[in-house]
């Protein structure tokens, strides 16, 4: 009976062990960042807005341009909490720079999953 229980346990093993040596684990650990930055007046995207992505801090971490649709994306490898400014330059009819639009948020990413951040810039000019 006992030879019988060892020998069962033996096949057991010898079974699972190749699906355990054999398979991976496709887990993604990353965490995916999809900034939108809109108008406070109207929502609208806007396109053209500098992006910059901050963590520990103050150290920037990514930065990039908004496309047409208002979006900027980028990943880290790890979760964290980041904080985001976006700015978009003001220009006068000649191309003289007017000044900026400015909007921030912070946000906590997760490992693994896109977070979309929504940035609104406000209609007051800084300079």
């Amino acid at each position: 009976m006992k030879k019988k229980n060892i020998l069962t346990t033996l096949l057991l093993f010898f079974s699972i062990l190749p699906m355990t040596l054999f398979t991976s684990c496709d887990k993604d650990t990353n965490c995916y960042l999809d900034v939108f930055v809109v108008d406070d007046a109207t929502q609208a995207p806007i396109s053209g807005a500098i992006v910059e992505v901050f963590q520990d801090g103050g150290n920037k971490k990514a930065s990039g341009v908004t496309g047409g649709d208002g979006i900027y994306s980028t990943h880290f490898i790890s979760p964290a909490i980041v904080k985001i400014k976006a700015t978009l330059q003001v220009l006068d009819d000649s191309g003289f720079p007017m000044g900026s639009r400015i909007g921030e948020t912070s946000v906590r990413l997760i490992e693994g999953e896109t977070l979309k951040a929504k940035v609104t810039l406000t209609s007051q000019l800084y300079n």
